[in-house]
């Protein structure tokens, strides 16, 4: 059954103790194990404090106990009970003690703060036969030493470290990675989700620290061959195509932007924006998406190519991107209109128009 945590009142006792017991054998079978029987102990101290426990045996090891945890959900169910089981000018139990079988019979007694012990619940939940055991998805490592490994293989493995990261369907996903000097960084991944066409969704990269040495790897080899970059976007698609968009560390757009013109700031986002197309194309939008403070990372660029007008691309923008997008919004907001996207409009003979979503 599925109880909604925040509304646990309109549930009668009954339902409550079956989640309870659910909660039990799913905890239990998360573990691996063929348990013989379960004990779960709740003690409170008062509405806003106390803790749950768990101690199970096998049908192999039943002289040993072995540990589980249901989580904070169960001790909002016990505190339920211990709310509607209080009685007037009498103090409430501290202590309840559910056990269960695998069978679904289980007991559920209480004592109180003077020791004494108080009613005992019996009674059966239905539905643990039917909890499956689906094992942990192993975690993924990175090789630790990419100095070993062919620039095929490094990006063969950033492509599994993609896919296993994504955990729901997608399009097409883009790991970032931005180096200054070979020791200095920082990666990100994010996504279009197959649900959301022309969403952009984010995701921490699998193996963060060994994403991170993968991407100086690759930077110290292209700054070997004297084409250093400052960003590497490898874009990814769910058949394992793999696209690799450069950013050169000799950008147009200046560090300091504030004193910039309203029209240069225009330009540079216009030339960042065709940078970043690598195909024909007849139309793309730029866009920045922020919330107050802004923050690193809120924008992309989606463009139709010419070859197929009806499908539409997306490629991660560079920082640059961000960069231009916050400045026109601190303006922006200065004037009094505070947006919560920008969408920069560009045709490839230059033209382009601003569409704005104020917050």
């Amino acid at each position: 059954m599925t109880i909604d945590f925040n509304q646990v009142e309109r549930y009668s006792k009954e339902e409550i103790y079956e989640a309870i017991g659910l909660m039990i054998g799913e905890a239990i079978i998360a573990e691996g194990d063929d348990w013989q029987t379960a004990i779960l102990v709740a003690e409170i101290e008062d509405e806003l404090s106390g803790l749950t426990y768990g101690r199970y045996t096998t049908k192999i090891e039943q002289e040993h106990q072995k540990s589980f945890s249901t989580g904070y959900h169960t001790y909002v169910l016990f505190n339920e009970l211990r709310r509607r089981m209080k009685q007037p000018d009498q103090p409430a139990w501290n202590k309840a003690t559910f056990r269960l079988q695998p069978n679904g019979e289980f007991e559920c007694s209480f004592s109180y703060p003077d020791e004494s012990g108080g009613e005992a619940v019996a009674g059966e939940v239905a539905g643990l036969d039917a909890i499956e055991y689906v094992p942990p998805e192993p975690t993924f490592k990175l090789p630790a030493d990419p100095t070993a490994l062919s620039e095929d293989e490094l990006y063969e493995w950033l492509v599994q470290g993609v896919k296993h990261a994504v955990k729901e369907p997608w399009e097409t996903a883009f790991l970032r990675g931005e180096v200054a000097n070979g020791r200095d960084g920082q990666a990100g991944l994010w996504f279009r989700s197959s649900a959301e066409t022309g969403e952009l969704g984010s995701a921490p990269p699998a193996d963060p620290h060994q994403t991170l040495r993968y991407f100086f790897e690759l930077w110290r080899r292209a700054a070997r061959a004297g084409e250093p970059w400052s960003e590497l976007t490898v874009q990814v698609t769910p058949d394992g195509g793999v696209r690799r968009i450069y950013v050169s560390p000799e950008s147009p757009v200046p560090a300091e932007l504030t004193q910039a013109t309203n029209a240069q700031l225009i330009d540079w986002l216009r030339e960042m924006t065709e940078a970043m197309i690598d195909a024909p194309w007849v139309r793309a939008v730029a866009v920045g998406r922020f919330e107050e403070p802004p923050q690193h990372g809120g924008s992309a660029v989606f463009f139709h190519p010419a070859s197929a007008p009806e499908a539409e691309w997306a490629t991660l923008a560079s920082g640059n991107h961000n960069r231009l997008f916050v400045e026109l919004w601190r303006r922006w907001k200065a004037r009094g209109k505070d947006w919560s996207e920008l969408q920069f409009h560009l045709q490839p003979d230059g033209s382009y128009e601003f569409e704005g979503v104020l917050r």
